[in-house]
């Protein structure tokens, strides 16, 4: 596991100098009031590495676009410790519009009524991963704050964080390394999200949190049925069909958790259980 030594906080306390009504005595210096900042996204370091993206034809719940399995190099790089909080993405949605202004989000009050679960944004649920935004949106959301959604290789690079067993944890599903509706035994019986955490079983070695389960989480990679293969973008950049990865609170069906399990958002479904988080390059 990578240790503490590694976590990374940058960020910049913002002073705002408050005016009085008249002018400051001779001597007096000016009355400053602290504005506290939004906290910075904790992240680690990922180290360079090599690993093998896809799963072997003979892992339980395999589908065929996993394969062919592709061996692929990385240099180090940060990634995000959690996913998005519904705190940190409300403190900067302005920005993100700003930025971006074809994206979309969806508040707790805004929650269509044909979605499981509630939508996370203006709600108390504020250390919740941030849910029913669209690619759009978490995309520029990375750009904000200087990062980038993260490649679907990259992705399934740092959740193995070394390992190359079906789930990160093992070969078996365990319901504790996720938040997940498998125990209940139905789509969605979980009843929603769960607060992010930074440490605990939910972690993989590499201290990466939630990984797998809470929300799937969006990547910069448009789907192509066989691994290896670049699909094509819209003239905006915008893939036609972003994966995403690592299964949400929806998902009863074990497979779903698995390190090379590969997803689409389908629209009928809703965006309450996908979520993102970002990495940073050197």
């Amino acid at each position: 596991m990578i240790s503490a030594s590694f976590r990374v906080r940058s960020g910049v306390a913002l002073l705002v100098f408050m005016a009085g009504c008249g002018t400051a005595k001779e001597g007096t210096a000016p009355r400053v009031a602290r504005v506290e900042p939004v906290p910075p996204p904790e992240s680690v370091w990922l180290p360079a590495g090599r690993f093998e993206m896809g799963s072997p034809a003979g892992e339980l719940g395999r589908d065929v676009d996993e394969g062919p399995r592709t061996e692929l190099a990385f240099e180090r790089f940060q990634m995000d410790v959690t996913p998005v909080t519904a705190r940190a993405f409300a403190a900067r949605r302005e920005q993100v519009r700003a930025k971006e202004p074809q994206a979309r989000w969806w508040t707790d009050a805004e929650t269509p009524a044909e979605w499981l679960g509630r939508c996370n944004l203006d709600s108390e649920r504020t250390d919740h991963p941030v849910n029913c935004v669209d690619w759009r949106a978490a995309r520029a959301y990375c750009e904000v704050i200087g990062g980038e959604l993260p490649t679907e290789a990259e992705w399934e690079y740092a959740v193995r964080a070394s390992t190359t067993s079906a789930f990160w944890w093992g070969e078996s599903f365990e319901a504790e390394q996720v938040v997940g509706s498998v125990s209940c035994g139905s789509r969605g019986c979980l009843g929603g999200t769960a607060p992010v955490v930074h440490a605990g079983p939910r972690c993989n070695g590499w201290g990466l949190c939630d990984m797998a389960g809470n929300v799937w989480q969006w990547t910069a990679t448009g789907y192509q049925e066989r691994l290896g293969e670049d699909a094509p973008s819209e003239a905006s950049g915008v893939p036609e069909k972003p994966v995403h990865r690592g299964g949400s609170w929806l998902n009863h069906i074990p497979s779903l958790f698995r390190s090379a399990h590969r997803g689409l958002a389908y629209p009928k479904n809703g965006l309450t259980g996908v979520g993102f988080r970002c990495v940073h390059r050197p």
